[in-house]
């Protein structure tokens, strides 16, 4: 019987962490024909990937723990994870995130205070490279 309070019990912990945390993945695509250069200006943790198509292609996966759905949907539909790109110099751009200080402005619910974990996948076309730091990426030269 103990052991059945306990499965109940853990089951129990499982469902509600579960529930207390959302998730979604926001795609956008970023054209750079013409560009030579890029300055990444990402204010998330991010790993750049090659691949062989022609764009930027950035896949942020928001997670949202002691929030609801609805409270992810307002957020991502208000722009709180959008990235832009602004041209400096053709040919080069700037691909930076819209709201870089969300820390300074943190969500809280009845509940308490939301946690944001936004990581973004940046795949770059592969006739790209990078820097060690990862904020700048230049076309390569053939």
């Amino acid at each position: 019987m103990q052991s059945r309070l306990f499965a109940l019990l853990i089951f129990a912990a499982v469902s509600y962490s579960a529930q207390a945390q959302m998730e979604r993945t926001i795609y956008q695509v970023f054209d750079i024909d013409s560009v030579k250069t890029v300055y990444l200006d990402i204010a998330d943790i991010y790993q750049i990937y090659s691949w062989a198509g022609s764009t930027i292609l950035i896949e942020t996966n928001v997670q949202l723990s002691h929030g609801s759905a609805e409270i992810l949907d307002y957020l991502i539909k208000e722009g709180r994870y959008d990235v832009d790109m602004d041209t400096l110099v053709m040919p080069e751009v700037k691909i930076y995130t819209k709201m870089p200080d969300r820390k300074k402005k943190r969500v809280k619910t009845p509940d308490g205070e939301i946690t944001e974990i936004p990581e973004a996948k940046i795949f770059v076309p592969d006739t790209f490279t990078w820097s060690d730091d990862k904020k700048r990426l230049w076309r390569i030269q053939k």
